[in-house]
């Protein structure tokens, strides 16, 4: 959608409906009711098509602020306002908030041997996996690079972890394709869950440091004080 439109449509809508609204004024005064209803009608439609045009436009702006263009998940922007949310829910109900980081394993290699369009494959495999594995409630979302991240709303530390451990052996046990070439991928996944509101940057650093521990060995799901080896 091109960006000067998307810009100007805010004042091109405005000085419409004014237009609009003031032909209708003076249609009322000098004009036939055939034509003032003619008149009306058209200030209708232009009304409606303008209302789509502007959902339209909005659709874009989410889109472009909040979704992965590549994998077509949220992406940072997106999980941080989530996240955000979710702090503040813990403030005012007695609930959990758990965080997963998914991060492949060898990743690197696969991009050095068969080329970054192949990684890029394999990232949007794994983001319907992903999509697929969670509830509506959950939150999916782009990291960056080859990292991924859940957000679980209501889930404590022994619920995320089995669903950590799901996700990580569905990816474990399913074939990636990428013009005619199998990959087998594994994914380490790090573990913070909270019942109580904590700073988010010590929240995200808690499940990271979870993830560091789980790249030990790999193919791993790990709180920070305890690795699950698979």
């Amino acid at each position: 959608m091109n960006r000067l439109f998307i810009n100007l449509f805010p004042i091109i809508a405005s000085v419409v409906i004014l237009f609009l609204h003031i032909l209708g004024y003076a249609a009322t005064l000098y004009l036939s009711n055939y034509l003032v209803f003619l008149i009306w009608l058209l200030s209708a439609c232009i009304h409606i098509i303008l209302i789509l045009k502007l959902g339209k436009v909005t659709r874009f702006f989410h889109k472009s602020m909040y979704i992965d263009t590549l994998t077509q998940l949220n992406n940072r922007n997106f999980f941080n306002m989530n996240i955000t949310n979710a702090m503040e829910s813990l403030q005012k109900k007695q609930t959990y908030v758990s965080l997963l980081i998914i991060d492949l394993d060898n990743f690197k290699d696969i991009n050095d041997t068969y080329g970054h369009i192949a990684g890029d494959e394999i990232l949007k495999q794994l983001s319907h996996i992903l999509k697929n594995n969670i509830r509506t409630t959950d939150i999916a979302a782009r990291w960056g690079g080859d990292e991924f991240v859940i957000t679980l709303h209501g889930v404590n530390g022994k619920d995320a972890f089995n669903v950590a451990d799901r996700i990580r052996r569905i990816i474990h046990n399913h074939y990636f394709y990428y013009n005619g070439t199998s990959f087998k991928v594994t994914a380490s996944i790090g573990i913070a869950s909270i019942g109580d509101k904590m700073d988010i940057n010590t929240f995200i650093d808690l499940a990271d440091k979870a993830l560091y521990k789980a790249k030990i060995n790999k193919n791993s799901v790990a709180f920070l004080d305890v690795c699950f080896d698979l």
